[in-house]
């Protein structure tokens, strides 16, 4: 790899616009190689630079330092993206070192993809960094291992990225694997104490969902409330643990003017005080009914188990203020038969104009539930749906004559997509037969 990084850097490649590298070694000769080669002046053309490297694990130390060097002083002026997989051991610290002795600013977008196991290692390097305004051209963190973020550690990040030197104006995604409820709960009070905002942040994404305590929704709301991420378009919380002030908190963000840029929404309830989690539902219901969610696309709601609940999750759904939710999915939850009829009220093209995808699979649906949804479309005009999920629910066939009465009658002309499996009481005959129907139609 050496080698190559001097080759790269002697000319022969001026045109070059995209590298792309993944090597492995025990020194940092190679990194060397590379930095000397980018650092030559030679890459006039280069805009596009992904480096995935696993090294130092025999000392060394100077080639990963010396890359660092090479990105933020400017050595390789045309580059507009760099892409950095790193391990966290001492390599790793040489390279921010290396950062620490300029500046990644955009119009140079870094994303950084921390790997191994010695997590906090990392991050306090690479905090250190951001806190001092070295890297304001970050655009993604993303971490994969088995280390584990602990709350100092969390706080610690949180906090630099917050910080008023850092200027991440360009930071779009935070993505952890295999986290904690402790660490996560550290970052997002790191966050919401930090003075400065993330005008580009969309996400924060953990592959390990689990539910959040109240002190981390009020974190989290306090960031969206004071309009500190107004890009943010995707969320996701489970508010399985939450205390009545967290909901408030949490409602009244989502009730703010600094949600118009969020299109995708995931709620999970089901509160240890389950009396409560009705009134939980109704504060969350008066979020969408404020209208700051006109934009938004894509809603799931889990875990509302009791028809109380449906219901004032109903009152929001049926506000008319969600005109472009285009997908609605239910998981988890228990509608039966009444709250079949609550839905048959809100799923019409008055409520809900855009609506392409309904999804009430493993709902406890039932065949009252159902009459009550295509009674109400034959009588009002329904929502433009072309996936309806209504499989693994308590159906049986005397869905058939309403559904089929429904499907004939031209109603729902742009439907393509109805299933019905694993609803023990409709065999795999009547399945297949509302199958070919949808797809004649279509």
């Amino acid at each position: 790899m050496w080698a190559l990084g001097l080759a790269l850097g002697g000319g022969g490649c001026p045109g070059l616009q995209k590298l792309d590298l993944a090597w492995r070694e025990k020194g940092d000769e190679g990194v060397g190689g590379m930095a000397q080669g980018l650092g030559g002046g030679r890459l006039s053309s280069l805009r596009d630079l992904s480096l995935e490297v696993r090294c130092g694990e025999e000392g060394g130390g100077e080639g990963c330092k010396a890359l660092g060097e090479v990105l933020a002083t400017g050595k390789v002026p045309s580059l507009r993206a760099v892409s950095l997989t790193w391990w966290c051991n001492d390599s790793f610290v040489s390279l921010c070192e290396g950062l620490s002795g300029g500046r990644v600013d955009p119009p140079t977008l870094i994303d950084v993809d921390l790997r191994g196991d010695n997590l906090h290692f990392g991050l306090t390097c690479l905090a250190e960094v951001i806190r001092a305004g070295k890297l304001s051209g970050l655009r993604k963190f993303e971490y994969f291992g088995r280390g584990v973020l602990n709350r100092e550690g969390g706080e610690a990040l949180g906090e630099a990225l917050t910080h008023a030197n850092a200027s991440l104006a360009s930071l779009k995604e935070i993505i952890f694997h295999h986290q904690t409820e402790e660490g996560l709960t550290g970052l997002l009070s790191g966050l919401s104490r930090g003075p400065g905002s993330l005008p580009a942040f969309r996400f924060l994404r953990c592959a390990d969902p689990f539910p959040l305590p109240t002190q981390s929704v009020q974190s989290l709301s306090t960031l969206v409330s004071a309009g500190r991420v107004p890009s943010l378009s995707e969320l996701r919380v489970d508010l399985s643990w939450i205390r009545q002030e967290g909901m408030q908190a949490f409602a009244a963000a989502l009730g703010s003017s600094h949600v118009s840029a969020l299109r995708r929404l995931d709620i999970v309830f089901c509160g240890i005080a389950l009396r409560s989690v009705a009134v939980q539902v109704g504060m969350f219901s008066g979020a969408l009914s404020s209208g700051h969610l006109r934009r938004l696309e894509e809603l799931w709601v889990r875990g509302v188990r009791v028809v109380e609940e449906f219901r004032a999750l109903c009152v929001g759904l049926g506000s008319g203020r969600l005109s472009s939710l285009h997908m609605l999915r239910l998981f988890g939850c228990r509608l039966g038969a009444e709250g079949g009829r609550a839905l048959s009220e809100v799923v019409v093209a008055e409520k809900l104009p855009s609506l392409r995808t309904l999804d009430v699979k493993c709902t406890g649906l039932t065949d009252v539930g159902v009459t009550a949804l295509t009674e109400g479309w034959m009588s009002r005009p329904p929502p433009p749906l072309e996936d309806l999920d209504l499989s693994s629910n308590l159906l049986t066939g005397r869905v058939v004559d309403p559904f089929m009465t429904l499907l004939r009658s031209g109603r729902m002309s742009s439907l393509h997509t109805l299933s019905l499996c694993g609803n023990d009481g409709l065999d795999e005959k009547l399945t297949l037969l509302f199958s070919d129907t949808v797809l004649n139609m279509g």
